[in-house]
């Protein structure tokens, strides 16, 4: 996601720059916007989108070797990755007083991100949205802001344990069409002009990694994570926790895990 973002960005004559843990080979379309050094990276930065894979790196980023905490300098962090609510807090209270943290989670997928068409769940103060905003919407067409720092974070994995859950449903019926004297193709045209439709049934053919199969590595296994950031979130929620609950987040999980192929799709 990052990559797409950091491209729309330089599409639109930003003065910007990107950095990565892989080579700066791997990014060749960037040419000099490529920073290959973490200290010189954020040394030169008064704002850090930070767009990792999930705690550990994010973790890394900021007290890792040569991280932000260890700048001397303002810098705005805004964390659009989806990491528990609750390890966002902690991450707070460990940031030195010149780092300013916002959440600012996005969704989209790549295709938005290359659009600039991303959507941003924010958690704030009214103050620092009102300055942070300008630029969420150079990336984005919908900024929600839902308030006091940890909201927006709430709202991305609430979010993504419907999306995750959509997935799971979506790839399991296709998956059982041809059972049912339909192909994939045909059963996708009914959801969509249906009640069946969701999000991820409408951008099927758009969105590159809809027909994965799970690993830890690829996007299903990045559901699978967020839905864990959820669970996290969930557990020292104020919510009654019945066993009907945890059996329901159990399937989707599990779900994630054994997702099906879709047989014959084009």
């Amino acid at each position: 996601m990052g990559f797409p973002m950091l491209q729309s960005l330089i599409g639109k004559n930003l003065e910007v720059t990107g950095y990565d843990v892989k080579a700066k080979s791997c990014f060749e379309l960037l040419g000099n916007k490529f920073v290959e050094d973490k200290k010189g990276f954020i040394n030169s930065s008064e704002v850090i989108i930070s767009v990792v894979r999930d705690s550990s790196e994010t973790d890394e980023l900021c007290m890792g070797e040569n991280g932000i905490f260890e700048s001397a300098d303002p810098i705005t962090l805004i964390i659009c990755s989806t990491v528990s609510p609750n390890y966002l807090k902690k991450l707070a209270k460990q940031s030195p007083q010149h780092i300013s943290i916002i959440d600012a989670p996005m969704s989209g997928a790549p295709i938005k991100a290359r659009e600039g068409s991303l959507t941003f769940m924010v958690g704030t103060d009214g103050h620092t949205f009102r300055l942070v905003r300008p630029l969420l919407e150079i990336m984005g067409r919908d900024i929600i802001y839902l308030g006091e720092f940890g909201k927006g974070m709430a709202g991305k994995v609430l979010n993504n344990f419907v999306a995750a859950c959509s997935v799971v449903a979506v790839r399991h019926v296709l998956a059982e069409s041809n059972g049912f004297g339909l192909n994939p193709d045909e059963l996708v045209k009914v959801l969509n002009a249906s009640s069946g439709k969701t999000w991820f049934s409408e951008g099927l053919f758009d969105i590159e990694w809809a027909q994965e199969v799970y690993s830890k590595s690829n996007t299903i296994g990045i559901l699978e994570k967020d839905v864990h950031s959820y669970l996290d979130g969930y557990v020292y929620s104020k919510t009654n926790k019945h066993s009907w609950k945890k059996n329901f987040h159990d399937a989707i999980l599990d779900g994630l895990k054994n997702i099906p192929k879709i047989p014959g799709m084009n």
